[in-house]
């Protein structure tokens, strides 16, 4: 694989796996959901999916479809899931590059994170990205004030002693982000546990802009850049800029790194 595909390709996952980060902005409210990935095709979106946009968070399930494009080119799709279930949040995520992508570099990443009582109990990620692989698992013992971590494929367990209990892991650490009022200038921090490291995210808040949203027409958003870098949900580096509907779902449309870009393309709601 020559440099410049390589670099295309390594953007490809790298985006793939924010989208498995910031798609945890819709559909939390109360940290009372659960959720499951489905690999349909996304050219089949469903009808409820052609809607814009909702307002605010008020269902009990609801799933994002993502398309990602290189320079126009679409070169991978990207689903997350999210149905609360007796007061338990399960998020369960999955990417996969198309299939002409796949031949030569597959991106095929999975993650899934549980949370109960507004506090992370797991996380678990397995990723396939060209060569790389991963398979990891964090737990979560928060009023023991213990997490513990596994890398499956290291056969490697550690276990961490923590003294602040608003911890979380980079899927449930949106959900503190979606309470926040993002206000242009200023900067949300998010303490997060990451492949066996405590790492703060910081995201700046840009400005606000009205973007076009294909099949949609014009939205009101607020644009950001996360920043954190990481082996594990964020092992590839770049800038990163997140285009956030404006207003309390705050629902990532868009999201560009380099000549990658990731649109959201449909939203299925329901009981």
């Amino acid at each position: 694989m020559n440099a410049c595909h390589y670099s295309w390709a390594q953007a490809l996952g790298w985006l793939i796996s924010l989208l498995l980060f910031l798609a945890v902005l819709k559909g939390l409210p109360g940290l009372g959901i659960s959720a499951s990935t489905t690999r349909g095709s996304p050219d089949a979106l469903p009808e409820e999916a052609a809607c814009n946009p909702p307002h605010s968070v008020t269902t009990m399930r609801e799933k994002l479809y993502f398309r990602i494009y290189w320079l126009g080119i679409y070169v991978g799709h990207a689903t997350i899931e999210a149905v609360h279930s007796n007061g338990v949040v399960t998020i369960t995520s999955g990417a996969h590059s198309a299939p002409f992508l796949s031949v030569l570099y597959k991106v095929e990443d999975f993650a899934e994170s549980r949370i109960m009582n507004g506090m992370p109990l797991q996380f678990r990620i397995k990723q396939h990205e060209g060569r790389y692989r991963s398979d990891k698992e964090t737990i979560f013992d928060l009023p023991n004030r213990k997490i513990t971590f596994f890398n499956y494929l290291k056969n490697t367990k550690d276990e961490h002693t923590i003294a602040d209990l608003q911890v979380w892991d980079v899927l449930s650490g949106f959900y503190y982000l979606r309470t926040q009022i993002l206000e242009v200038g200023k900067t949300v921090f998010i303490d997060v546990f990451d492949s066996n490291k405590f790492l703060s995210v910081a995201v700046y808040v840009l400005g606000k802009e009205r973007i076009v949203v294909p099949e949609r027409g014009a939205v009101d958003t607020v644009k950001i850049k996360p920043v954190l870098h990481s082996d594990g949900l964020f092992q590839k580096k770049g800038d990163v800029f997140v285009w956030l509907t404006d207003d309390e779902s705050k629902v990532p449309v868009k999201v560009e790194t380099g000549n990658v870009t990731a649109k959201l393309v449909g939203i299925e709601r329901g009981d």
